[in-house]
């Protein structure tokens, strides 16, 4: 038991170095060496836990989303009412990237090109999982047309794009608008875009 919990304790300890490494020097530049001399691990200790720098950035990125997807899920399926759980899923999520602009900057710029190309099908069956849930709290609004039908892919244009631009945004520096100001405005304008018959325009 001991064995496992530090062995926990030191995935964590090589991601929690990886994160603030990446954060510094941009996820292209993040070396091994780095990760080692800053998490106090080993190099056979990163292989041993991850396999290989890209191993060790799949986990970090699946980290991050597990921590933001838990929080959105969490606010969505108790919500009432369609509005209630549209209008929380994008609140929540820009709450999240306001409360880790580091995890949320790393997970923009770890999306682009090819960097984790061999997990592509791992990433695609968690996210399927997450959009899964939200989806099945849905239904029921779609069903009763407070929630207009869409194919799937552009809920998440609609409802995700406009809170993801804003989020690049301010995190590449943008702070003209505060970010409480924007979680409500973006919000109610998602809200004014999918609600169906009781969505007030």
């Amino acid at each position: 038991m001991q064995q496992i919990q530090r062995s926990s304790e030191r995935q964590k300890e090589i991601l929690t170095a990886t994160l603030s490494l990446v954060g510094k020097h941009g996820v292209q530049n993040v070396t091994i060496a780095q990760i080692c001399q800053q998490s106090g691990a080993s190099v056979g200790s990163v292989y041993h836990h991850f396999g290989d720098r890209e191993g060790i950035l799949y986990a970090l990125y699946r980290e991050s989303f597990a921590s933001c997807f838990e929080q959105i899920r969490e606010a969505v399926v108790v919500a009432e009412s369609a509005e209630a759980g549209i209008q929380a899923l994008v609140f929540t999520y820009l709450q999240w990237v306001e409360a880790n602009p580091e995890r949320a900057s790393f997970i923009y710029e770890a999306s682009q090109g090819s960097l984790l190309r061999r997990y592509v099908a791992e990433i695609q069956a968690f996210k399927g999982a997450f959009y899964a849930d939200i989806f099945a709290w849905m239904g029921p609004f779609i069903a009763r047309g407070e929630i207009i039908a869409l194919p799937p892919w552009a809920y998440d244009a609609i409802m995700m794009g406009p809170a993801h631009e804003f989020a690049r945004r301010w995190l590449g520096g943008f702070r003209d608008m505060p970010m409480g100001e924007a979680r409500e405005i973006i919000a109610a304008a998602v809200w004014r875009g999918v609600g169906g018959k009781t969505a007030v325009i």
